[in-house]
């Protein structure tokens, strides 16, 4: 449904119901995330600094601008509405078993010394880059090709996951101190992580509901905390699409409030160590060897 802002009055709120379906609308056609009243604050909040960026009065210009199809205050309120909360090793759970179970029983059982990890909608690099710090830690790859892949929709988050700097603020969200240490450089007031974990992360812009085959085959895929943005007919297609892209034997990683139930009929739930991971459904793969 496409809508067009309304003559605005000096005397409106910040962001009426109004505007608030016209950004809900506008998000959802170009994303497929869901925003609606439970997320009136989050959208009032962003617009407001996306107004102060672009040199508008406020959230009432933005709505405007954007009927007017303003290609660069698009990509400024999608980049601003689509970034989602993250962290380093996020939950306990998940990590524990790619250390303990997952990485272990890739290593004895898959032939091809390859491994391939997709980060689905990796925001800031907080997950791709602890994906590689695992994976080094780990000590059972270092005579592998480790291609680790990382996408999101927002140009901006992925620029600075890219550069690899983040605020004290950012590395005190989960990043264990002796890690911090060992590997990242302080620079100021900054965090600059090194380039044997940089240069092991390839970022992509990338819509999840698009076929990703062309990004190639993996062993792991990491889509966690993301699903629950969706409609369950976009969580379908995204399901789908991970399905395409995962290799005979590879596993999907969702989170915690996640599952494919009912959702999907073509995975199979995987127990690890304190968790589930997601593996295709009906295939021989090394999973089911005891």
């Amino acid at each position: 449904m496409d809508i067009k802002p309304k003559t605005i009055r000096k005397d409106e709120k910040p962001l009426s119901d109004y505007h608030l379906q016209f950004i809900s609308s506008f998000i959802y056609q170009r994303s497929g995330i869901v925003l609606g009243e439970t997320k009136r604050y989050l959208i009032e909040s962003r617009l407001k600094t996306v107004a102060r960026i672009a040199g508008l009065s406020g959230i009432e210009e933005v709505c405007n601008s954007l009927a007017n199809n303003t290609s660069q205050l698009e990509t400024l309120v999608l980049d601003a509405l689509t970034t989602n909360e993250t962290s380093w090793f996020r939950d306990a759970k998940p990590w524990n078993a790619l250390s303990n179970d997952v990485l272990p029983k890739i290593k004895k059982n898959k032939n091809a010394q390859i491994l391939q990890i997709w980060s689905a909608a990796c925001s800031t690099g907080q997950e791709p880059y602890s994906i590689a710090i695992k994976i080094l830690e780990s000590g059972l790859f270092n005579d592998w090709t480790i291609r680790i892949v990382a996408t999101d929709i927002s140009t901006q988050v992925l620029e600075q996951a890219r550069e690899g700097i983040y605020s004290q603020l950012e590395v005190s969200r989960g990043m264990p101190i002796r890690s911090l240490m060992k590997y990242f450089t302080q620079v100021g007031d900054v965090w600059k992580i090194k380039s044997e974990i940089r240069d092991r992360v390839t970022f992509k812009e990338h819509l999840l509901q698009k076929d990703p085959r062309y990004l190639g085959t993996f062993d792991l895929v990491f889509c966690r905390n993301v699903l629950i943005y969706f409609d369950v007919e976009t969580k379908r297609k995204i399901l789908n699409h991970i399905h395409s892209a995962l290799t005979n034997d590879g596993l999907l990683a969702l989170g915690g409030s996640e599952t494919t139930y009912n959702i999907s009929d073509d995975f199979e739930t995987v127990p690890t160590t304190g968790t589930v991971f997601y593996a295709k459904k009906k295939l021989q793969h090394f999973w089911k060897k005891e």
